[in-house]
């Protein structure tokens, strides 16, 4: 790693260090509760033998290891703590970034779409396409003058009645009528795509 760290590697670097100080915490405890259990064989061998001075000097040994220990254990105990805190403030940060960018995205979107110009753009558009409608209705309408010397026919390609048929189908014939018809289109959709 060069000199300069990313944030990413300091992250990185201290955890390792929390684990790694977490590990000695533990065998620390671990000596001392071996140290614990040969004071207390200690104080009772001396008790056994007699030797009073002996016993009090176990006693002394074994209460500071004692005392050494539970603070031992209070200070993994804190910094076991410290470092849950410590990723929960991570993960807040984390959320707090990725709503940052979320929002950032959103307010970019908004800013860079001129809903005025895009209306005009699409009543510009809609007015073109119905104005090619019409134009491809009169072209219809005209060819079929020419090449076959027939009037077109100039009443609506979709009328009001079958307008109405399509909405009271449900009266008609309920939705059965519709399932039907759907089911006979998608028959026929199938038989194509089986030829190809």
């Amino acid at each position: 790693m060069g000199i300069f760290k990313s944030k990413e590697e300091r992250r990185i670097e201290r955890s390792l260090a929390v684990r790694k100080t977490l590990g000695l915490f533990a065998t620390q405890i671990k000596k001392l509760k071996k140290q614990e259990d040969g004071y207390i064989s200690s104080a009772k061998e001396a008790l056994r033998s007699g030797a009073s001075a002996q016993v009090a000097l176990a006693k002394k040994a074994l209460k500071a290891t004692m005392i050494q220990r539970l603070r031992l254990d209070h200070q993994m105990l804190t910094l076991k703590i410290a470092s849950q805190m410590k990723d929960q403030a991570e993960m807040h940060g984390k959320f707090a970034e990725a709503l940052g960018a979320v929002s950032k995205t959103i307010g970019d979107l908004f800013s860079s779409v001129d809903m005025t110009a895009t209306q005009q753009t699409f009543e510009v558009a809609m007015a073109k396409a119905q104005n090619m409608e019409e134009r491809v209705d009169l072209f219809l309408e005209t060819s079929n003058e020419s090449m076959f010397g027939e009037v077109a026919d100039t009443g609506e390609l979709v009328t009001d009645q079958e307008i109405d048929k399509l909405i009271d189908i449900e009266s008609a014939g309920g939705e059965a009528a519709v399932d039907s018809e759907i089911d006979s289109r998608l028959n026929a959709i199938q038989d194509e795509l089986a030829k190809g």
